[in-house]
């Protein structure tokens, strides 16, 4: 069989339509939706890019964005010290903080700093906590654009039997509470399980999410399963010299067996972004 390829780009152009909608309705009423972003970088890189492509995507959406540059050599406190404001300032209605940060800068100190309610990346110790109480809370957005993703195939997740091969804190972790909370059952496995076959081959669905490309393979995967590839990674071509993004799975090979699968690029990224929106509108809401 050959694999249906889900397509990020159409899924996440539903959801910003959403947002839209959404952003107009505050607005009539007279609230804000804001978005500031720090970001403590070298100007002209690759985060600063990303930054302004976020500015200009808000700014199609009705949202308002903000970005506040600080120095690449930073130190905690400096970084600290902008959050602080920004978490005081009632006109903020979402916030977030561009990655990496300067050496010698403690993420998780970063991060835990962030107001829970204004915390659309989801990254406060605090939210991670709701996703595990089950309680409201604004949700990692890779994690939860893998559950919209997976949605999105039609597919009934209650009992069916969900591989996560990836356990960091921002994806693999949240995304199988996310997936218990929707009654699967869920196995999680990282690069050094043993016999991972063990457990994919099992699988109804597969996410893929441990940053190692064509870690999946076709023999990995049960005829007809869902097969989800959070991984990105920048790899050289031998023969070209071009770098290019891969994911973590053998999309070539994967297509033959699964019967839904995301490609890279075009699959999770842009749905994580629109999730990213989607949380900037929910927070304006609380």
């Amino acid at each position: 069989m050959t694999a249906q390829v889900i397509d990020g780009r159409a899924l996440a152009t539903r959801f910003r339509e959403d947002v839209a909608r959404c952003v107009g309705a505050l607005k009539q009423e007279g609230r804000p939706v804001r978005l500031d972003a720090v970001i403590a970088a070298e100007p002209g890189g690759s985060g600063r890019l990303y930054a302004d492509n976020q500015g200009k995507g808000c700014e199609e959406l009705g949202i308002e964005y903000r970005l506040h540059e600080l120095a690449s050599d930073s130190d905690t406190d400096a970084i600290l010290d902008q959050i602080r404001k920004l978490n005081a300032d009632p006109l903020v209605t979402a916030m977030m903080v561009h990655l990496p940060l300067p050496d010698g800068v403690d993420t998780f100190t970063i991060q835990s700093a962030i107001a829970p309610e204004k915390d659309v990346e989801g990254v406060n110790p605090v939210n991670i906590g709701n996703i595990v109480y089950g309680r409201s809370s604004l949700v990692p957005c890779t994690a939860l654009a893998a559950v919209k993703v997976i949605e999105s195939t039609g597919i009934e997740l209650r009992g069916k039997v969900c591989v996560i091969v990836g356990a960091s804190n921002i994806v693999g972790k949240p995304l199988a509470v996310l997936l218990m909370r929707a009654e699967a059952t869920v196995v999680s496995c990282n690069v050094f399980t043993d016999d991972k076959c063990s457990f994919t081959c099992n699988a109804d669905v597969i996410i893929a999410a441990a940053g190692v490309p064509g870690l999946i393979t076709s023999e990995m995967v049960r005829e007809g399963a869902v097969v989800v590839d959070v991984g990105t990674t920048r790899v050289t071509d031998a023969q070209t010299g071009k770098t290019r993004t891969v994911g973590d799975v053998d999309f070539e090979g994967v297509s033959e067996v699964a019967g839904w699968i995301t490609p890279v690029p075009g699959g999770v990224g842009p749905v994580t972004v629109a999730m990213l929106l989607t949380n900037v509108v929910e927070a304006a809401q609380r």
